[in-house]
C-alpha cells in the first residue's frame, strides 16, 4: 500500500491504525481518572499502585523476559498454553497469597490510608488479573497475531474505565472503588485470552524447568527490586518530605510523562521486537550483537523524536490527558523532568535485552543500586523537600543509573551508536524544533510540519530497520 508516495508495509499499518483507538482510550482513561478522583485519592491510587508495581517487578520483569526469550520455541514445538498455565498457577497466583499476607502485615505499622485487609485483597486481585492479561496478549504479537493482539488490548481499555466509572457510581470516587475495575477489565480479557491459547496446537505436558528460569530470573529480580525505588518506592518518601496532596502533583507530572513512553514503548516493541527475537533465536554471538545494535540506533531515534515533541508541546499534551482542574505551573514542570526521565528508562529498557540475549542478567544489578543510592543520599540529606528538587533528585538517580548501565553492558556486547545515521534522520528535527523554540509565539503550520516531519521520519526509521532484518 501506498501513502503519499511512500510505500507502507502491511504489519505496520495494521499495527499503526490498531494503535490508535488504543492512545484515545488511554487518553479517556486519565481524563476520567483526574476527573472523578481528587489529588488525595489520586496520590492514594499511585501509593497503591506502587506497591502493586513491587509485586509485579518480581514477576513481569525476570518471568515475563523469560518467556519473551522462550515463547517461539513453546510456539514452534506446541507447548505454548502449558508453559503459560505453569507460569500463573505456580508463580503468580502463590505471589499474590503472598502478597495478600506481607501488605496485611505492612498494613499495621504504616498508614496505607485504608483498611490494610482489602488493600492486600485487590492488590493480590490485580496481581493476578493484571499479571496473567499482561502476560498472555504480548504472546499473539510475538508470534505475528496482530489482529487478536489489538483486539484483546482495545477490548482491555474499553472495559478498564467503563467498569471503573461504573463502580464509582455505584458506591463512591475512591482510589479502591476505581482499582476494583482495573481487576474486572483485567480477569475478563486474561480469560478471553487463556481461551485462544488454550485452541492452539499442544502435545504432551512440559515440565517447566524452573532452575534454567531461576539461574536466568535471579539478577533481572534482584535489578527490579532495587529499581522499583526509583520508579516507585520513592513515593512513599516523598510523601512524608511534602505531604499527600504534593505527592500526588509530583507523581502525575511524572506518571502523565511515563504515559507518553509506556504506551510507545508498546508500540515500537510491537514493530521491532519481534524482528529483534528472531535475529537472536538459535544464533551466534556476531549475529545477536548486530541485531541488538540495530535495534539500539533504530529505537532511539523514534525516542529522541517524541521526547522533543513532548517537549515542544507539553501544555497541549497535559491539557488532552488531564482533566483541566488539575493543571497548574508546577505540574508542567514536573511533566518536562519526566520526560528526560522517561526518554533515560526506555534507553535503559533496550539495554536490558543485552542481558537477556546473552543469558547474563547479572549486570543489570550494579547500574541501579548505583542510582538507588544517590537517590537516597539526596532524600536524607534533607535538601530534596521540594516537588521540584525531588523531581531533579529522581533525574539525577537516572543519569547515574545510564551512565553505569551503558559502562557494564559495553562489557558483554560493544555497543554501537551510529551518530551519522542518527544526525542524518534527525537533522531536520531538532532545526525545526530550534526554530519553534526561538519564535516564542506558536506558529500553527511550521507545528503541522513539525509533527508530519516528526511522523515519516520515524516511519522511515521502522521501515528501514524491518527491511534491513
Amino acid at each position: 500500500m501506498k501513502l503519499l508516495g511512500l510505500k507502507i508495509n502491511n504489519d505496520i499499518l495494521i499495527l499503526g491504525i490498531g494503535n490508535i483507538p488504543r492512545f484515545v482510550l488511554l487518553v479517556l482513561y486519565s481524563r476520567l481518572q483526574t476527573y472523578f478522583l481528587d489529588y488525595e485519592n489520586l496520590s492514594k491510587f499511585y501509593l497503591a499502585f506502587s506497591i502493586y508495581t513491587f509485586f509485579s517487578f518480581i514477576i513481569i520483569g525476570p518471568i515475563g523476559n523469560y518467556i519473551t526469550r522462550n515463547v517461539l520455541e513453546w510456539y514452534k514445538s506446541n507447548n505454548m498454553n502449558t508453559g503459560i498455565a505453569l507460569v500463573i498457577y505456580k508463580i503468580i497466583v502463590p505471589i499474590a497469597l503472598v502478597a495478600l499476607i506481607l501488605i496485611s502485615l505492612l498494613g499495621t505499622v504504616y498508614d496505607l490510608g485504608y483498611s490494610s485487609f482489602y488493600l492486600a485483597l485487590v492488590v493480590s486481585l490485580i496481581i493476578i488479573t493484571k499479571t496473567s492479561n499482561e502476560l498472555i496478549f504480548p504472546v499473539f504479537n510475538l508470534i505475528d497475531k496482530n489482529i487478536i493482539y489489538l483486539s484483546l488490548i482495545i477490548l482491555f481499555h474499553i472495559l478498564n474505565p467503563v467498569a471503573s466509572i461504573l463502580i464509582i457510581k455505584t458506591y463512591e470516587p475512591t482510589f479502591i472503588y476505581w482499582l476494583s475495575g482495573l481487576i474486572i477489565s483485567n480477569f475478563i480479557v486474561a480469560i478471553i485470552g487463556w481461551r485462544i491459547i488454550k485452541k492452539l496446537p499442544q502435545n504432551d505436558p512440559i515440565k517447566f524447568n524452573f532452575k534454567e528460569l531461576k539461574s536466568f530470573s535471579y539478577f533481572i529480580m534482584l535489578g527490579n527490586v532495587i529499581g522499583w525505588m526509583l520508579t516507585d518506592g520513592f513515593r512513599f518518601i516523598a510523601e512524608n518530605q511534602i505531604g499527600l496532596t504534593n505527592t500526588g502533583i509530583l507523581i502525575l507530572g511524572l506518571i502523565s510523562a511515563t504515559q507518553i513512553f509506556s504506551n510507545l514503548e508498546v508500540l515500537i516493541n510491537q514493530f521491532l521486537i519481534p524482528k529483534y527475537l528472531q535475529k537472536i533465536a538459535d544464533s551466534n554471538y556476531e549475529l545477536r550483537s548486530k541485531a541488538f545494535n540495530k535495534l539500539f540506533n533504530a529505537s532511539i531515534q523514534i525516542y529522541l523524536i517524541v521526547a522533543l515533541l513532548a517537549i515542544q508541546f507539553s501544555d497541549i499534551i497535559l491539557n488532552i490527558i488531564i482533566d483541566k482542574s488539575k493543571i497548574n505551573d508546577m505540574l508542567l514542570l514536573v511533566f518536562v523532568i519526566g520526560i528526560f526521565i522517561e526518554l533515560i528508562k526506555v534507553i535503559l529498557n533496550i539495554l536490558r535485552n543485552i542481558s537477556t540475549s546473552e543469558y547474563k542478567t547479572k549486570a543489570i544489578v550494579f547500574p541501579f543500586l548505583i542510582g538507588v543510592i544517590v537517590m537516597l543520599i539526596g532524600f536524607y540529606s534533607n535538601q530534596f523537600n521540594s516537588i521540584i528538587l525531588i523531581a531533579f533528585l529522581i533525574l539525577t538517580s537516572y543519569m547515574c543509573v545510564i551512565v553505569t548501565s551503558i559502562i557494564s553492558f559495553n562489557r558483554i556486547i560493544n555497543i554501537k551508536v551510529n551518530f551519522k545515521y542518527i544526525l542524518n534522520n534527525l537533522w531536520l528535527i531538532i532545526l525545526l524544533n530550534i526554530i519553534i523554540y526561538y519564535l516564542q509565539e506558536s506558529n500553527i503550520y511550521l507545528n503541522i510540519t513539525y509533527v508530519i516531519c516528526s511522523f515519516f521520519i520515524s516511519y522511515s526509521v521502522i521501515e528501514d530497520y524491518k527491511k534491513t532484518n
